[in-house]
């Protein structure tokens, strides 16, 4: 510092005045002391130019950390030490540091130092190296989103200015912008960052940018004004001329191999020679998203395949669709993040095309929005001349109306419709539901299509094996049915059989089989199931004027089919109503064209088509039932035809039986009575000779009795031998009852009538009944008199009954039972046989004689025991108005 250059005058400071008007700061150091400093120095620092001279150069000089003191080297530069002339070090400014550029002139013996502040360059060197290092850091980041977050959070850290621009249209739409708050102190609103999507125009500057991949801009106030529109033009430019003037650069964005978007970075320390440098950066953030977006993609696409093979894995092992339409739908959901999934499907097996679909399944949705969409019916199986396998995505409002007023209702805003097809055939639809907008991408839609194949696949296959499953089914139950047709051959258990199994095979509540009566005029129900047995008996006419199903297809066996009998004109509404039916399946029961009946099967739930599939297997099980009911008429046919046959050789043997009886019984009247005739005169005689005190009378009453006794039957063999023939007209049933059951218990002998209570149920409408009076009541005075010869010496009570009946035909039932000891059971068999008695006096004629006087009124009769094992019932069956019986035979000459 020993050295001087020049001479100067002795007053320190004088010559260096001419420094005071220069604009850079200047102070002069002589001996470490400062003699002199200018007023650019004095407001650079901020204190008086008085404070600073005579103050040593340590005092002004610093730098932070461990490099070389400038004191020193500005020490070794007086001293002549190769050092730079010009570099860099801090001013002491208040409480903190400036950096300034310090360039050293020798003067004489001074050193005159120009002090000027870049902090400005050292701000845009460190922001320009750290923006480099930014862009080197997203280049580690796999997503978009967190790339474009990543770039903006750290502009924003280093305070510039910045804005995202995107093409639209033929437009340019603000995505993003931020400002430092520094950056517009007088518009605090406008600091920070935002999402505008805001429109604009292409300003000139960004026409440039999306040319040649870069642009400089001078004034930023102006390029903004000509992107916004002309009416907002001043207020822009008012904004901006308020603040410090803003210099940006503007970069392209291209991410493979194509532009997507502009970056713009602003801030007043910008130049043109940094263009490079934020176009550097421009191309890190580009490389960084072209990255992100394979990284994306490919991860994407992972996912995806992850959730196929899980998506396939499950479909594959589940016992049932419904199985995996839980799992299957939240792969869906996760994979592209939708609010609601729905799983539409026909409501039956037929897979016709436009048919409209009922919602099987749905995530994400409530039970009420649930009920809305089911009632929306969001979709039907696409048609073959339609869209292939094309994925649908729609804005709810480009619905058709009732689909467009259910999304609307629930919020949604995007519809995405898959089709779900197996080789070409529609078998139902996937609807995706998202509330906001959304565009899916290719890769989103080509899952989406992978995975709606593997439901429809999932769900045919387990359509094809239930169908399998089914037919199985279907083979056993009609194997089944077959062996229980083969196992009887009673009516009765074949119609139960039957219906039951028609029922079964189609899966209907209730059938009915129809079989007609003798006349072929009517069908009657003669077998049901389910829940109306109170139909049995039932019947429709068979005349061409009758709306009924079960008529027609009997006259034309024809099948028929009803989906909605709401709608069909050809039922019979009484029965409808009585079976509450709501579809129908009618067929014909027929052999070798030959009508038996008809089968009815009736869905009470709800209308329904039945299927021709279901149509073949019923008609199966009405095959056999048909060849069984034949079968069944063919044995009860020949039972009958046995039976006759029985019944006609048995009444041969009878016949001639009777006949030979009848001579015999002819001759042996004939000659008893004549010695009867002699002693009936002789009795009479004796007691007129004897008079009646003789001791002689009761003798001649014991032959006068015994003889009376043989005259009776005499009688009674002539009565059986040779009936009159009766005389038919209305009688009175009761009133023959009483006559009857009043002899009896005056003719009995040895029982007091006191002994015999007589207990009478006759019902108030008995109707009178046509035949012979003499005869039926000769009928029911000898089933009286046997009653009470029964019960014996002791009494008991004698029951008579008669009330209205019906058998084959309307009639009249009477009941005489006794309180006795009854008959056995292995004799009962033989009362009505002639001269067959257990009474030791008995002729054994009085039954057989009853039975000769019904048979011909053509009625019944039998006897029974009644529950308490003691005693005997006789029930008679005469017919209101009997058909006209045959002769019977004469057993005598």
């Amino acid at each position: 510092m020993n050295r001087r250059v020049g001479t100067v005058s002795e007053e320190p400071g004088a010559v260096y005045r001419l420094f005071d008007d220069m604009p850079l700061g200047v102070f002069v150091l002589r001996d470490g002391l400062l003699i002199h400093a200018n007023a650019a120095l004095s407001r650079l620092m901020g204190v008086s130019r008085e404070q600073l001279q005579g103050q040593p150069v340590t005092s002004l000089l610093w730098e932070p950390g461990p490099q070389e003191e400038p004191a020193d080297r500005l020490a070794r530069r007086l001293g002549s030490s190769p050092v730079a002339g010009t570099y860099e070090a801090w001013l002491h400014v208040g409480d903190g540091g400036m950096r300034v550029e310090l360039t050293v002139h020798p003067h004489a013996r001074d050193w005159v130092v120009q002090v000027r502040d870049v902090t400005s360059r050292v701000r845009r060197r460190t922001v320009l190296r750290r923006l480099a290092e930014l862009g080197g850091t997203v280049r580690a980041l796999h997503s978009e989103d967190a790339v474009r977050e990543e770039v903006f959070r750290g502009l924003e850290a280093l305070e510039l200015g910045f804005a995202w621009l995107t093409p639209r249209g033929v437009g340019v739409e603000l995505s993003v912008a931020g400002l430092a708050p520094r950056l517009v102190p007088h518009a605090p609103a406008l600091g920070g960052r935002v999402r505008a999507e805001a429109p604009g125009g292409w300003a000139p500057a960004l026409v440039r940018t999306w040319r040649d991949g870069d642009a400089w801009v001078e004034d930023l106030a102006v390029e903004a004004s000509r992107f916004v529109s002309e009416a907002r033009m001043d207020a822009v430019l008012a904004v901006f001329r308020r603040a410090e003037t803003h210099r940006a650069v503007g970069v392209r964005i291209d991410v493979e191999n194509a532009p997507m978007a502009m970056l713009v970075l602003a801030s007043e320390w910008l130049s043109e020679e940094d263009v490079a440098a934020v176009r550097l950066f421009g191309q890190q953030v580009s490389s960084a998203l072209d990255a992100a977006r394979t990284i994306q993609r490919l991860s994407v696409r992972a996912t995806a395949l992850t959730a196929l093979g899980r998506l396939a894995s499950q479909a594959a092992s589940a016992p049932h669709p419904r199985a995996f339409f839980g799992s299957g739908t939240e792969e869906i959901s996760g994979l592209l993040g939708s609010d609601a999934v729905c799983l539409l499907l026909p409501a039956d097996t037929r897979h016709e095309p436009g048919e409209p679909l009922e919602l099987v399944y749905a995530r994400g949705l409530s039970e009420d929005a649930v009920a809305r969409v089911r009632r929306a019916r969001l979709g039907s199986l696409p048609r073959p001349g339609g869209m292939p396998d094309a994925v649908q995505v729609l804005d709810a409002e480009a619905c058709p109306a009732p689909t467009r007023d259910a999304l609307r209702a629930l919020a949604f805003q995007t519809l995405v419709s898959v089709p779900l097809r197996v080789r070409s055939r529609g078998v139902g639809t996937l609807s995706v539901l998202f509330h906001a907008r959304r565009r899916l991408t290719a890769l989103e839609v080509e899952t989406l299509q992978a995975m709606g194949t593997h439901f429809a696949a999932a769900i045919e296959s387990h359509r094809l094996l239930d169908e399998v499953r089914g037919r199985a089914e279907d083979l056993a139950l009609m194997h089944e049915v077959g062996k229980a047709l083969a196992a009887t051959l009673e009516l009765d258990r074949l119609l139960a059989t039957g219906v039951t199994s028609l029922a079964r095979i189609v899966d209907v509540p209730d059938a009915y089989v129809l079989l007609p009566d003798a006349q072929g005029e009517r069908l009657a129900i003669r077998a049901a199931t389910g829940s109306h047995p109170e139909l049995l008996g039932r019947d429709v006419p068979l005349d061409l004027s009758t709306n009924s199903l079960a008529a027609q297809v009997f006259r034309t066996r024809q099948p028929l089919r009803v989906e909605d009998a709401n709608t069909e004109t050809r039922l019979n509404d009484e029965l409808r109503q009585a079976a509450e039916g709501m579809a129908y399946m009618v067929l014909p029961l027929a052999v070798h064209d030959q009508m038996v009946g008809v089968a009815v099967m009736v869905e009470t739930r709800r209308p329904r088509r039945f299927t021709a599939a279901e149509l073949e297997r019923a008609d199966a099980i009405a095959n056999q039932l048909s060849l069984a009911l034949e079968g069944a008429r063919l044995v009860e046919d020949l039972k009958q035809s046995y039976a006759e046959l029985a019944r006609a050789q048995e009444q041969l043997v009878n016949r001639e039986r009777l006949v030979a009886l009848g001579e015999l019984s002819a001759v042996v009247a004939h000659e008893v009575r004549n010695p009867l005739g002699a002693i009936f005169n002789s009795v009479a005689t004796i007691r007129r000779i004897i008079g009646p005190e003789s001791p002689a009378i009761p003798l001649v009453d014991i032959v006068g009795e015994e003889a009376d006794r043989l005259n009776r039957i005499v009688a009674d063999l002539l009565t059986f031998a040779r009936p009159p023939s009766p005389h038919l007209y209305p009688v009175s049933v009761t009133q023959l009852l009483e006559e009857a059951v009043g002899s009896a218990l005056a003719d009995v002998g040895g029982t007091s009538p006191s002994q015999v209570r007589v207990e009478w149920v006759m019902e108030e409408d008995v109707p009178p009944v046509t035949v012979d009076e003499r005869l039926i009541r000769q009928c029911f005075l000898n089933v009286a008199l046997n009653a009470v010869q029964a019960m014996g010496p002791q009494g008991g009570t004698l029951r008579v009954v008669a009330r209205k009946a019906w058998t084959d035909r309307a009639g009249v039932q009477v009941e005489i039972s006794d309180t006795g000891p009854g008959i056995p059971a292995e004799l009962r068999t033989r009362v009505f046989e002639p001269f067959f008695t257990t009474k030791a006096q008995g002729t054994g004629l009085g039954l057989a004689v009853v039975k000769r006087i019904i048979d011909s009124h053509v009625g019944q009769v039998s006897l029974d025991a009644p529950e308490t094992g003691k005693g005997t019932i006789f029930r008679l069956f005469l017919p209101l108005e009997p058909p006209v019986a045959p002769p019977l035979p004469l057993t005598g000459a």
